[in-house]
């Protein structure tokens, strides 16, 4: 077994860019299919449906006491993963390919959950190690006799930290020279547990569910699930995608979307083969430095356009372009998700996630095989060349499609359906381009 897939880690697209069909094909279908669906939703769909939906029917509290059970010992397996992956990061190994903390991270974590999310929920919220130790504090503290913290309000900045957050995690994922390394990736997990445990001890759990950039995302992701619990704790099914319309209109929450659309698509770009062709081949700090104003650049046109977009639809309805962009930020969402799927489907089935199956079993590299999976080999082909590259077209054309669903919804609460689908046409071509830049860069992959 050799390194060869470490370069991977950072680049989640790989080298598998070879369509089944001619890239011309692959985009007129995106863009025919986008149109008919727009098209469509003008004739069909005249009146809002999503916020209705978004409510669901309970399944009853059994469910809801069912997974209050089985919370316990999801929250202290996943909490153990985490001090396990930064127990291996800090051990000092870097032999090889054996690098359990950074599949932990890159892998299990921001390729695995987003899916996990939009199919199941808010696990994350469970799951999330951070919110484990926040309660650990909290309930020391109890038994402490020291005073409780008042859990109400928002943090200072809304969502911002959030953004912020997201955005380093991209920087040391794309951009930084040496963010596959354990050491690395071991000291980026202390400094961002120091962040979000500090955070919580004086701001209280809300914190996390602010200003953890993954605890955010994941939630807005969870908005497309057709399981949710309520406030009484039921577990309730509803139309999937509905939950959309529950998103609030925000301008931070808005700019934690862009931020990811904008760092996937530079992710693609930068493992393409034009990129080198843009920039040069560079090493150490000069990389870093061109990959950070690259992913910059990325972010800012992925953000341009969609303000472009918006202020658009403005101009048609009358209405501030800052309030556009706010009210159908929800649209972004499904984006997001097809992006995930479509730029790092080839590293989860392949090198990542099989490679974390195997690295789990030996996280230290002193040959041990814990659950009997070291001596796996990663099966090339689990998954054909054709399988990933549909893959990757139906999740950018079908996420680009929920994201036109969700934005005419939105749009024919307040007007009518042929108003509504007039002035969502400077959209419709914004979603247009995404689909098939984001097409052209996995062909260049």
């Amino acid at each position: 077994m050799t390194g060869a897939w470490l370069p991977v880690l950072a680049h989640g697209v790989g080298a598998r860019g070879d369509l089944p069909l001619p890239f011309s094909l692959f985009a007129i279908g995106a863009a025919v299919a986008l149109i008919a669906a727009f098209i469509s939703l003008e004739f069909f769909w005249s009146q809002a449906r999503l916020p209705g939906a978004a409510s669901g029917r309970s399944l009853g509290m059994a469910f809801g006491r069912v997974l209050d059970v089985l919370a316990v010992p999801a929250r202290l397996g996943s909490l153990g993963l985490f001090v396990l992956a930064l127990a291996s990061s800090v051990s000092g190994s870097e032999t090889g390919s054996l690098r359990f903390g950074p599949l932990t991270v890159y892998v299990a974590l921001w390729v695995g959950m987003p899916l996990v999310s939009a199919v199941f929920g808010d696990v994350w919220r469970v799951l999330n190690p951070f919110e484990t130790i926040a309660a650990a504090i909290e309930w020391t503290a109890a038994k402490l006799g020291l005073p409780p913290l008042t859990d109400t309000g928002e943090i200072p900045g809304g969502y911002w930290p959030a953004v912020v957050a997201v955005g380093w995690f991209l920087f040391f994922e794309l951009c930084y020279h040496d963010g596959t390394t354990n050491s690395a990736v071991g000291g980026a997990m202390i400094a961002y547990t120091v962040g979000m445990v500090g955070g919580s001890a004086v701001f209280g759990r809300r914190w996390l569910r602010q200003a953890d950039g993954f605890a955010v995302l994941f939630s807005l992701l969870a908005k497309m699930s057709p399981l949710y619990r309520d406030d009484a704790g039921a577990l309730r099914l509803r139309v999937p995608l509905s939950g959309l319309a529950t998103i609030s209109p925000r301008t931070d929450l808005l700019a934690v979307l862009l931020v990811v659309l904008g760092g996937t698509t530079f992710d693609s770009l930068a493992g393409s083969t034009l990129w080198p062709d843009l920039v040069g081949n560079h090493r150490g700090w000069t990389a870093t430095g061109i990959n950070t104003l690259g992913m910059l650049i990325v972010i800012a046109i992925m953000s341009g356009l969609y303000y472009l977009g918006s202020l658009a639809v403005g101009w048609f309805t009358e209405q501030n372009a800052g309030e556009v962009a706010r009210r159908f930020a929800h649209s972004l969402v499904p984006i997001v998700l097809g992006y995930t799927v479509a730029h790092y489907f080839s590293l989860l089935v392949l090198d990542g996630g099989q490679n974390f199956l195997r690295l789990l079993s030996n996280p230290f590299d002193r040959g041990s095989d814990w659950f009997g999976t070291f001596g796996w080999s990663v099966n090339y082909f689990l998954v054909s060349a054709d399988a990933i590259a549909w893959v990757q077209f139906l999740a950018i054309v079908v996420g680009h499609l929920a994201a036109v669903l969700v934005a005419h919804d939105r749009a024919v609460e307040t007007s009518d359906a042929s108003e509504a689908a007039w002035a969502q046409r400077p959209m419709l071509v914004v979603m247009v381009f995404y689909s098939v830049v984001g097409l052209w860069l996995l062909q260049k992959a």
